[in-house]
């Protein structure tokens, strides 16, 4: 194969067929970020000096974040390509100055936050509950649909997620990967909020009658259609500042409270990454090692 341009390579290599929209979207957003800089080097050519110019000149006007991803974009193309036989080496091993992600401090409520967060019984506690029971992932939950649950087996299956993708608006998708589709048991505090709910439910969609569009969804907006996920975090803060929590606890936090009372538990980690659907026990070691020295039996 001819010797590509670096942004002709990027083009051909982002067009995927198998991988999903919001993923796209990401990679073209970043070839574009990296393209005015390396775009028109042939492949084979490329130097690490010019990738390291590439993140110096991006340093200063992105964000962090920004930068970080438009290196993960490009170390995996320059990886596809080393492995497609392209290029003989990849330059992006020599880069000494690669973008590092700082590691944040974990924010999760503590048990007692949570009595006093589900204790609030307001519109939104059927989903905090499930969250924090199950440590579902907000698109998991606003996807689920009553179908999915099996309330003598005590049991819910996670089989789709829904996202926003740019340009697009809300799409349902499949979980991301095998360990993501995954069959969940239900502590007895969701399964309760969730019949109560799904009774409450019921009773509003008679009310609406026909204006109700029924999806089948456990969480849909007021009218039955998909719930706008951005909403659940304005909802959560108004929750928590009415009940005297004063902390920033994003929706994606309850997550990790589940994680990490779990843990406090002695629930082992291999059953903990099982719970949240990570690929590997690895991920779930990374992100949650410093919580319980014992969770590594």
């Amino acid at each position: 194969m001819e010797n590509e341009t670096v942004r002709d390579y990027l083009l051909r290599w982002y067009e995927n067929p198998n991988l999903r929209p919001k993923t796209l979207h990401s990679r073209k957003v970043n070839i574009e970020r990296v393209s005015p800089y390396i775009g028109g080097v042939g492949i084979r050519e490329l130097k690490p000096a010019q990738i390291q110019g590439v993140y110096d000149s991006l340093e200063k006007k992105l964000s962090k974040s920004s930068v970080l991803q438009a290196h993960a974009v490009l170390r995996k193309a320059l990886r596809d390509a080393l492995k497609e036989g392209l290029i003989v080496s990849n330059p992006m091993d020599r880069v000494v100055n690669t973008p590092k992600t700082d590691r944040k401090e974990m924010s999760s409520l503590n048990q007692n936050e949570v009595a006093i967060l589900l204790n609030a019984k307001d519109e939104w506690s059927p989903l905090w509950t499930l969250l924090i029971g199950t440590g579902l992932r907000i698109g998991e939950a606003l996807g689920l649909q009553w179908e999915s649950i099996d309330f003598d087996a005590e049991i819910l299956t996670i089989r789709r997620t829904l996202q926003r993708i740019p340009g697009e608006g809300l799409r349902y998708q499949m979980p991301k990967t095998n360990k993501s589709r995954r069959t969940l048991y239900m502590p007895e505090l969701v399964s309760v909020a969730l019949r109560e709910h799904r009774a409450k439910q019921s009773t509003h969609r008679l009310m609406l009658g026909p204006d109700w569009k029924d999806n089948g969804l456990v969480f849909p907006n007021e009218w039955g259609g998909p719930l706008e996920p951005t909403r659940t975090n304005r909802a959560l803060k108004r929750t928590l500042k009415s009940v005297g929590i004063n902390r920033h606890i994003r929706v994606h936090d309850l997550r990790h409270t589940a994680a990490s009372l779990a843990l406090r538990k002695g629930i082992l980690g291999k059953v903990v990454q099982e719970m949240l659907g990570h690929a590997t026990y690895a991920t779930t070691m990374d992100i949650y090692s410093h919580v319980d020295p014992g969770m590594h039996k």
